[in-house]
């Protein structure tokens, strides 16, 4: 278990994690859909279904897993369905079927064709530390991350959250390090980088698997262009793309990283969930504070 994306809100200052976790999540725990169930969304554990426990701590760091069950009918049935129905009443009534009996025929075939519908299940994990005083989720789209935090919020009844953010926009720091060569503290630049004209219809070039220094990137920055998103590797341990609303996206451990993982002899399940979320949170633990660094105006 490893998170693959970061979106970082931070608490404010005065939240305290509530008593009686367990049973706040319990309330919101995940169920299966109902037969004309469109979705369902609740807490799984993170250590599987054969455990009742909906969270785990290691230090200040909580982990948390939700489970969204999705009922989906592809939208080229339920249309072929509709024409169908539409031509019959057109053929044996002799009118035209208007708008909005038209809606109300798809509802009804929606309604018929739910049983039949294809199930998909996703989860979505998330983290809350009470030093840093942040929430982390695992998830590349805003509106995933929002969807987990407001189940989130639902359990605890209050989660004053707000996205990280840098003061001043996130191009300029990404362009200045370009410049520069190099990246601050302990961060490298990486090898992959996306380059927008800040005219309406401006171009974007996209680079993956290439320095990020000398003449090309140099000549791009000449004409203009800034950085939306960068690569970066910090202290030899993880590589990531910092896009810009400040979303890190592919966060992957390095060799040198995985090396200091303890190696569990015939561990259980929740052994290796427990050792996978330690290194996890360590490592955000250490991370986080210098990439709100690079932030600053000192960079």
């Amino acid at each position: 278990m490893w998170f693959k994306n970061l979106r970082i809100y931070t608490l404010a200052e005065d939240f305290v994690v509530p008593e009686n976790i367990e049973q706040r999540l319990q309330d919101n725990a995940f169920r299966p859909c109902g037969r004309q169930e469109l979705a369902s969304f609740g807490w799984a554990s993170p250590f599987g279904a054969h455990s009742e426990l909906l969270s785990h701590q290691v230090g200040s760091s909580y982990l948390f897993c939700a489970r969204k069950e999705e009922k989906v009918l592809p939208a080229a049935v339920v249309n072929a369905e509709l024409d169908e129905a539409v031509l019959q009443i057109e053929a044996e009534q002799g009118r035209k079927v208007g708008g909005k009996e038209k809606q109300n025929l798809k509802e009804d075939i929606v309604h018929r064709l739910m049983p039949q519908a294809f199930t998909r299940f996703r989860s979505t994990w998330g983290m809350l530390d009470t030093e840093l005083n942040i929430v982390v989720v695992d998830a590349s789209a805003a509106n995933r991350a929002e969807d987990f935090l407001g189940m989130l919020r639902s359990s605890f009844s209050s989660l004053p959250v707000k996205p990280l953010f840098s003061e001043n926009p996130s191009e300029l720091y990404f362009t200045q390090w370009l410049k520069a060569g190099r990246a601050p503290g302990q961060f490298e630049l990486g090898d992959e980088v996306e380059l927008r004209d800040g005219a309406e219809d401006g171009g974007i070039v996209r680079l993956r698997q290439h320095a990020l220094t000398g003449t090309e990137i140099e000549t791009h920055l000449a004409h203009g262009k800034q950085a939306t998103k960068i690569g970066l590797n910090w202290n030899e341990r993880v590589s990531f793309v910092l896009e810009h609303d400040l979303a890190v996206k592919r966060f992957k451990p390095t060799d040198i990283l995985l090396d200091d993982q303890d190696k569990l002899v015939d561990a259980t399940p929740e052994q290796k969930i427990d050792a996978d979320f330690a290194l996890l949170a360590g490592e955000i633990h250490a991370f986080y504070p210098q990439l709100v660094g690079l932030f600053t105006e000192s960079n």
